[in-house]
């Protein structure tokens, strides 16, 4: 099974010093970024969709062996409004313009998004994809987890080869299932135990979900083609010291995402006359 462990976004301010140099332009982070970590998740997609030569910036800035996985925008996910397919199409055919470097694409529901009527509009959305990337979908509300609604969501989903989101988030369990031939992993926390202002430091002991999570990807490196594991700073407090943590986990070295913003102090400690 091919393991790319990496960070939702890299964008965080509270990484400053700690990940990026200290007054590093925010266009330069992601190339910094891509000399630590082999993926990125996108969260700004989920807020609209991005330019075609944003995406393809993207792509020159990051090295061949890079993967993005890009989020569906959330206009696109409302259940309230009928299947936009040329908007579905648009973005996705925005997001092959990172070509090889595209991991998939995740269609993150919110948790309002409640089976009944929804179930319609979702199986209208996964039939508007495009085939050929690899898409995942997050489910946020317990209904779908249940009784007859679950196995309907799951036979949908392995009919069309879309993996359903394992997703940690602190109010819904959701079932470690796959219905893909690749894991999408995310651990996700939420906004008020670790809001924004507290990040860049780990601040919750969250090693018991991180060895619950890794021990049933684990069980099925054998069968899967790849996986795909995102962290976000609201999980533990600092998304890169997760990724190490669950690295660990998985029998694999430790990123050392310090370097390049230690070097940078060094260099202006030699710079001081």
């Amino acid at each position: 099974m091919e393991l790319r462990v990496g960070c939702s976004s890299w964008t965080s301010d509270a990484w400053a010093g700690r990940v990026y140099p200290r007054g590093l332009a925010d266009g330069e982070r992601l190339s910094v970024y891509a000399k630590l970590f082999d993926t990125v998740e996108v969260d700004s997609t989920y807020y609209r969709s991005p330019p075609p030569t944003m995406v393809e910036g993207w792509r020159r800035k990051t090295p061949p062996e890079f993967r993005f996985t890009l989020k569906f925008p959330r206009d696109l996910l409302d259940p309230k409004v009928p299947v936009d397919t040329e908007a579905v199409a648009n973005f996705v055919a925005t997001a092959r313009r990172l070509n090889e470097k595209l991991g998939a694409i995740l269609l993150q529901f919110p948790p309002w998004v409640r089976p009944g009527r929804s179930q319609e509009f979702l199986t209208g959305l996964l039939d508007a994809l495009e085939s050929g990337p690899r898409y995942a979908v997050e489910l946020r509300e317990a209904g779908w987890f249940q009784g007859e609604v679950r196995e309907w969501l799951l036979k949908n989903l392995r009919d069309r080869h879309i993996a359903l989101a394992w997703s940690y988030l602190t109010y819904v369990e959701v079932p470690p299932e796959r219905t893909a031939d690749f894991v999408y992993l995310r651990f996700i926390g939420d906004h008020e135990t670790i809001p924004a202002a507290s990040h860049g430091e780990v601040r919750v002991d969250r090693s018991p979900v991180t060895a619950l999570w890794a021990a049933r990807l684990r069980d099925v490196r054998d069968t899967a083609q790849m996986a795909f594991v995102f962290f976000n700073n609201h999980y533990a407090g600092f998304a890169p010291a997760s990724v190490n943590d669950f690295r660990v986990e998985m029998g694999l070295p430790k990123v050392d995402h310090g370097r390049l913003a230690r070097g940078a102090r060094r260099l202006d400690a030699d710079e001081v006359p």
